[in-house]
């Protein structure tokens, strides 16, 4: 008997207290009463063994037995043949009852042969993909195989290099399922084997910027090597290095290349002398050449007419010249030219406001602007002018919240004091659409805005 949950066991602790508070006391009825505790008490050891999940298991007098069979590239071939010689032995020994299947895995895991009493492997003829080992997709699938009303085990022949997956969990949820797990190590012995185990690349680099570039490579026996690394499909480094036993980590100076972009680091080994899986000689690391800052300034348009009258002056012509001389690389755009989306805003590493009035920027314009300064860590410039901050209508609105100012004045002395007249037109023009919406319907919302603006 097994029990699910064991902690509710603890309850028949219980079961003494129950008796001697339940025991009846002398009298002509005393026997029915002892009897009807007894049944009581059984009734309560019976729900207590529900509780604790008892389960009576019984083996079976058939045997089922799956065999996972690792062929993926980090299993040399002669050790594959060893792996299928094993199994076919093990298939041929088996009771006239007992069951037998094969699964074989590497990447993904195919049924060689499904569950059959047949003593006999034919031609193993499953390929699966084998540039990996999911050990635990074998293992479900192995899983799936196992008849009912037989007892249930699984053989797994691997070197236990597992590359996807996670086969522990797995095997615990097998053995907890009754199965069981028999795991036969089929290690290779390759004394010559070198490998790329890691490459480390920086994140981010600056055109013709120098840095290092560590390698680290395993090697089965001290052995020379010649270590070359291609940047996209140009070789910028090769050189003949020794390698010992063991793991070692070389720093490889090299210089960034020119052209702003992402750029692919690939390095490679060729021992000199026959190595064991060419497949595990070269491996690739990225790495984003940004190039000079992008700076995006925003101004209204010169020429425009203020409200005195008079043209606007081209006032961000001596800030775009100064940034030019620099060397960053800097747009010029009106309000209505800043980028509606957040990703076309984030290629930017700063953006300059200009004297531009709240009002020139759309709803969704304005919350990017503050996604890009609050959370993308953007930066901001604000030149101020005769149409920006408190009278460019920045007070209420996103600007405000990302700037470190405020379009309030705190100081009561110096708050004017204001009166205002609304004269709404209601004539029947004001009916007419203007968008989604009529005129009147914004001459209404107008006032209203302009009255949470005044002060008490």
């Amino acid at each position: 008997m097994i029990f699910t949950s064991p902690l509710a066991l603890f309850l028949l602790l219980l079961l003494p207290l129950l008796a001697w508070m339940g025991w009846p006391a002398p009298g002509p009825s005393r026997r029915r009463e002892i009897f009807s505790l007894v049944l009581r008490l059984l009734l309560t050891l019976c729900l207590i063994l529900a509780l604790a999940g008892a389960e009576i298991t019984r083996g079976g007098d058939k045997l089922a037995v799956v065999f996972l069979v690792d062929v993926s590239d980090s299993v040399p071939k002669p050790t594959i043949s060893a792996e299928i010689d094993y199994v076919r032995r093990a298939i041929e020994s088996m009771a006239p009852d007992d069951q037998s299947a094969v699964v074989l895995f590497g990447a993904d895991a195919l049924v060689e042969r499904s569950m059959s009493t047949a003593r006999e492997l034919g031609q193993v003829a499953s390929a699966p993909v084998t540039n990996q080992t999911d050990l635990a997709g074998a293992i479900r699938l192995g899983m799936a195989l196992f008849p009912s009303g037989a007892a249930r085990r699984m053989v797994i022949l691997s070197d236990g290099d597992q590359t996807s997956g996670d086969a522990l969990s797995v095997v615990k949820f097998a053995a907890a399922s009754g199965i069981q797990i028999i795991s036969l190590p089929f290690l290779k012995q390759v004394e010559n084997e070198a490998l790329v185990s890691a490459v480390d690349a920086p994140a981010r680099l600056r055109p013709s910027e120098k840095f290092d570039l560590n390698v680290s490579v395993d090697a089965g026996a001290a052995m020379q090597a010649t270590v070359r690394v291609l940047a996209g499909d140009k070789i910028i480094y090769e050189k003949p290095h020794d390698l010992h036993k063991g793991t070692q980590t070389f720093s490889l100076p090299l210089t960034a290349g020119e052209d702003a972009g992402f750029v692919n680091y690939q390095v490679q080994i060729t021992p000199n002398q026959q190595d064991g899986f060419f497949q595990n000689n070269r491996l690739d690391a990225f790495s984003q050449i940004e190039g000079p800052p992008r700076i995006l300034v925003i101004a209204p348009a010169a020429g425009q007419v203020q409200p005195d009258g008079t043209p606007r002056p081209d006032e961000a012509a001596a800030l775009l010249a100064a940034l030019q001389s620099t060397g960053f690389q800097v747009d010029s755009v009106t309000p209505t030219g800043m980028p509606l989306s957040l990703p076309g805003l984030a290629q930017y590493n700063s953006v300059v406001l200009v004297n531009a009035p709240a009002s020139a920027f759309s709803p969704s314009q304005l919350d990017n602007l503050q996604i890009y300064v609050r959370d993308l860590g953007g930066g901001l410039v604000a030149v101020g002018g005769p149409t920006s901050y408190g009278v460019g209508g920045y007070y209420g609105t996103q600007l405000e919240d990302i700037l470190p100012v405020e379009m309030q004045i705190k100081d009561e002395k110096r708050r004017p004091t204001l009166g205002i007249v609304f004269i709404i037109d209601h004539s029947g023009s004001m009916g007419e659409g203007a968008g989604s919406t009529t005129k009147l319907e914004l001459a209404k919302e107008a006032a209203a805005r302009s009255v949470r603006l005044l002060f008490p």
